[in-house]
């Protein structure tokens, strides 16, 4: 039996015996091979290889921040499997090398599609762009809104959201740094009606 057959049967399992739904409600028939596909969709970071980082040698030897700015990321927090989304704002400071500009929200997007804390998605987006890049350093600031808080447990809305961030080498060692990334991330979210 595959793996979407066993989510399948599961799903049956859980909307009839657990929740004492009727699966024979047009509405509902289809719910377990839908919900089911949906879960391998969501989770395809658990099964894909981790994208590949197209680098560059920076041979104009650039040192100012480069900047991806409100990259959409979908992911689902492993306590509840409940979606939790929102924007990152990515920044480098390159040293040898230059990665290309669809590489950042590859990055993200890979390790978003499993179960996740935000927390752990944002060490593990950097840790894996600053292990091949090598950048004089980097910072990544996330920003979500989770379905546990928005819509079971304190029932917060849709505006109520987490902010993590991870930062390294000079956006960590300096202060001036870190706070031109900073202004730069707030002039983004001011130009992007965010």
């Amino acid at each position: 039996m595959n793996q979407e057959s066993i989510i399948e049967e599961c799903m049956v399992r859980l909307l009839s015996e657990g929740l004492g739904l009727d699966l024979t409600d047009p509405n509902l028939s289809g719910t377990p091979k839908r919900v089911s596909k949906m879960y391998r969709e969501l989770f395809s970071g658990l099964y894909e290889d981790p994208p590949i980082i197209t680098t560059f040698p920076n041979t104009e030897g650039y040192d100012e921040m480069i900047f991806v700015d409100n990259i959409p990321f979908v992911s689902v927090c492993s306590h509840h499997l409940l979606p939790f989304s929102g924007l990152a704002f990515f920044l480098y400071i390159p040293k040898d090398k230059l990665a290309g500009a669809s590489k950042m929200p590859r990055i993200i997007q890979y390790w978003a599609s499993r179960p996740q804390l935000q927390e752990r998605l944002t060490q593990q987006i950097i840790t894996h762009f600053v292990g091949v890049v090598q950048p004089l350093g980097a910072m990544l600031v996330m920003r979500a809104v989770h379905g546990c808080l928005s819509c079971r447990g304190v029932k917060t809305g849709n505006r109520t959201g987490m902010m993590t961030s991870k930062v390294v080498g000079n956006f960590k060692d300096n202060p001036e740094t870190r706070r031109e990334a900073l202004d730069l991330i707030s002039i983004s979210i001011k130009l992007s009606g965010a």
